[in-house]
């Protein structure tokens, strides 16, 4: 560890669990050179704003987050990284009060750019009125390779990243541009991160990726594979998968959540059209009856299976034929969980030149639509489990509302129960007895 200093910085995380890893990443190097982290409420010498571009909300979530970190100090050095960022480096720069912005391919390099700029020996740390941008080419061949993350900040699950980028072309997504193409770490450099988060006393170890399930297609290797081999190491623990395309699950996967305790019967399978057509133009890499196939064949294989899916409304060219096949589909899978976005044109994308012929009020009227669908089809699959037993990982943080415990089950029924705090970071079996709101009441066991 480098000299204490006691320089204090907080991270603020957009989007999705891939950025939380990389913001863990970012404070495990910060800690290891002596600076201390703080929350994001709170009066920081430098504010790290890991951002997120995946719709319009999500942009202005990350410019907001400059000004509401500038609020508390005004004087603070702060950072913009992450994928807004790395998209729109020129745009962010003229951000008031922004003073960096750093490129995804450089975020390791965090902790020896706040010391050159808060630590250096011959000047003082003063804001100026330019913005320096620090960005590499996210597109060069690279190798990828995660550092062990012992502490993710006030959270009891590890999220452990085994892949980055993406070799799909969707034509609504500007993730290849943010991210590069698609790398995989080293089988046994994750093995080692997964077993530093277990060593350290994570029960939950998420696995995450930007196409998580193409992790190994550029060495020769499965992803299920490497599934297989970290279920196998020992320890007080199971294993959650983050968002897998549908083409990336093989039936070894399907198999070893079917047969293997230790892995969380639960998958995200994206679906975001359940038309055809929509799906072509969207450029995904595969079809209606292939999804449906996936889903039939995991639900099938795998006892008591959670499945979420997420779903874009008002696309470009979805006419009310094409939604009604969604929302069908949405109707007659086992569908639990649902994201619903409506769709906002992206920068850069090739459905950026496409028509936007839906308007923003049937926009809103089909997502509410398949929110109210799904939230009868969760009440429904909640129900299956009332007074039967489960386990679950209690979290940290107490629910806000009813100040219980909270925590989720392996399929992600989100259970709240009366308990002391030696309950948190445990998994606890529990029976589920009684649905209230958006949880299920629990009872220890």
């Amino acid at each position: 560890m480098g000299a204490v200093f006691f320089m204090k910085v907080a991270c603020l995380t957009l989007g999705c669990r891939t950025n939380q890893h990389d913001t863990a990443e970012m404070q495990t190097l910060l800690e290891r050179e002596g600076f201390v982290m703080v929350g994001q409420r709170e009066k920081a010498d430098a504010y790290v704003i890991n951002t997120c571009t995946v719709t319009q909300k999500s942009d202005t979530s990350s410019r907001q987050a400059v000004k509401k970190s500038l609020e508390i100090n005004p004087d603070a050095l702060v950072v913009f990284t992450g994928c807004y960022a790395q998209l729109n480096p020129e745009e962010a720069a003229e951000l008031p009060g922004l003073d960096v912005v750093l490129g995804n391919a450089d975020k390791l390099e965090i902790a020896q750019l706040l010391k050159s700029k808060l630590l250096h020996p011959d000047r003082r740390w003063q804001k100026s009125d330019t913005t320096e941008i620090v960005m590499s080419d996210i597109h060069k061949k690279r190798i990828f390779r995660t550092i062990p993350v012992k502490n993710f900040h006030g959270m009891t699950k590890a999220f452990i990243k085994v892949q980055t980028g993406c070799d799909e072309k969707c034509s609504f997504c500007t993730v290849v541009r943010a991210r590069g193409k698609s790398v995989s770490d080293q089988r046994e450099n994750i093995l080692n991160n997964v077993r530093e988060a277990i060593g350290t006393g994570f029960k939950e170890i998420t696995l995450t990726g930007i196409n998580l399930g193409t992790w190994g297609m550029d060495t020769g290797e499965t992803f299920s594979s490497l599934v297989q081999d970290i279920v196998q190491l020992p320890g007080d623990f199971r294993v959650r998968l983050s968002s897998i395309n549908p083409m990336e699950i093989d039936n070894d996967l399907i198999r070893l959540i079917a047969e293997t305790e230790k892995l969380c019967s639960y998958l995200h399978i994206p679906l975001q059209s359940g038309d055809n057509e929509v799906l072509r133009r969207m450029r995904r890499n595969y079809n209606r009856e292939q999804y449906i196939d996936v889903v039939h064949r995991a639900a099938n294989a795998i006892p008591d299976l959670g499945l979420g899916a997420d779903v874009i409304v008002g696309f470009p060219g979805e006419t009310e034929t094409a939604f009604e096949n969604t929302r069908k589909l949405i109707e007659e899978l086992p569908i639990s969980y649902l994201h619903v976005f409506s769709y906002s044109s992206r920068r850069g994308t090739e459905a950026n030149e496409f028509k936007d012929d839906v308007p923003g009020h049937i926009k809103k009227e089909r997502n509410k639509i398949l929110t109210q669908l799904v939230a009868k089809k969760s009440i429904e699959f909640k129900t299956k489990f009332l007074n039967k037993t489960a386990t679950v990982l209690i979290e940290n943080q107490r629910d806000k509302k009813s100040g219980e415990l909270k925590g989720h089950t392996d399929n992600y029924i989100p259970i709240i129960l009366d308990g002391a705090d030696t309950l948190k970071n445990h998994l606890v079996p529990i029976t589920l007895q009684k649905i209230s709101g958006d949880h299920v009441e629990g009872c220890v066991l």
